[in-house]
Formats: C-alpha cells, structure tokens, sequence
C-alpha cells in the first residue's frame, strides 16, 4: 500500500513538472531565436552601410532569400557574432519539411527530413531575407535604399521562414498552420520580436500561405512603401 501511495505521488509530481520543463525548454529555444536573428539584423543593416545603403544579388538569377548569408558573414566576424551555421538554426525548427503547406511550394517541392535548416534550398537556415532577385519584377527589399523605408520599425526585414507558412515554432497551437502563428522577426531599424504573422487560410505570393501584408492592427509589413 505504501508502495502504491509514492508511485502515486511521484505519477502527480511529474504530471506537474512536465509542463514547467517543457515552459523552460521552449523559452530558452526562443531566447536562442532571438538572439540569432539580432545578430543577422544587425550584419545585414551593416553590409547594407558598406555597400551603398543595401543589398543586391550578385546576377539577375540569384535569390536572396538565402544567399543573403554568404554577404553578411564578414560582418557577423566584425560584431563579435560566430559564423558557424549554428547562428542561422533555430533550435525550435523541427518542422516536417514534407507537410502540404510547405511541400507545396515549388522551392521545396522535394524537401525530405526536419527542419528548414536541414535544406540545401535554404542554405541551410531557418531565417530569410525578405528579398527576391531584381529580375522577378517584386525585389522588395533587394536592392532597395534602406534609408527611403518609411516605416523601418514595422518593415520585415529578415525573419524566421515558419513566417511566410502560417506555422509557429514558439507557440504550436496545432501541428500545421493557424492564424496569428507566432515567429520572431527583425526589422529595418534593427529590433527583432516574436509577434503574431497573419493567415487568412489562403494561398499568398509565390504559394507561401502568408506572405502578404495583414490587415491594421498588425506590427509588421512584408511591402510596405
């Protein structure tokens, strides 16, 4: 009977605890987050004074989405900040890369395995810039002046790419995607913070469910002006 009774109380104590442990785990993978995504803000709002107040793909073919990383590497060095791939890794991402929403899209139509670090389409890392190659006719920000942002605290400038799928690695209210998905994204005037990404359970531009910008009362802008 004694037995019985502290098997019993251990079963609650560790009902208990596992959520608090799980708390814990989720928020230091989300400090990490952050603290990854400061550091690749500041890099690039460093290339960009550098280099005539922005970043440009090197030929009319190449996408800047990931290949970003290879610029902004000298000034991650220069910061302080490791240049090991670890830096571009979310420790939330585990996403399964073969789920509809993002196996969909045409860049990852093959995608095997977990996590968007994982692919050799994304360079190897959970975050992107929001900017395209001058060629497809939307370069955003992509060879854009950054100085002529009018609203540099709410324009995206790089972010987690769970972002533009309606998916949260944070605060995972379901497996797939759901509306106000949380992702930590940083911005023209070098802030970065985990905020709601709408979803409106369509398809957005270049078949990413939520890449365009949400109605008022959002704190980020994908376009803006």
């Amino acid at each position: 009977m004694e037995l019985l009774v502290v098997i019993a109380i251990i079963a609650v104590l560790a009902a208990l605890l596992l959520p608090v442990l799980s708390h814990a785990k989720g928020a230091a993978q989300r400090t990490v987050c952050i603290s990854n995504l400061k550091q690749i803000d500041l890099a690039v709002l460093a290339y960009a004074d550098d280099h005539a107040d922005s970043i440009r793909a090197v030929t009319n073919k190449e996408a800047l989405y990931f290949t970003y990383k290879a610029s902004i590497q000298p000034y991650l060095l220069r910061n302080g900040s490791s240049t090991n791939d670890t830096l571009f890794i979310c420790p939330a991402d585990d996403f399964d890369c073969t789920m509809p929403a993002i196996h969909a899209v045409y860049l990852f139509r093959n995608a095997t395995g977990t996590g968007f670090h994982h692919l050799d389409e994304t360079e190897h890392s959970s975050y992107f810039f929001d900017g395209d190659a001058p060629d497809t006719g939307e370069t955003r920000a992509a060879g854009k002046p950054f100085s002529s942002v009018r609203e540099p605290s709410r324009r995206v400038l790089v972010g987690e790419l769970s972002a533009c799928f309606g998916l949260s690695a944070h605060d995972r209210k379901q497996p797939g995607q759901f509306n106000n998905a949380k992702n930590v994204m940083g911005f023209f005037d070098g802030h970065v913070s985990l905020i709601p990404i709408y979803w409106d359970g369509k398809t957005g531009l270049y078949d990413m469910p939520s890449f365009y910008d949400p109605p008022a009362g959002y704190e980020y802008t994908w376009f803006g002006k």
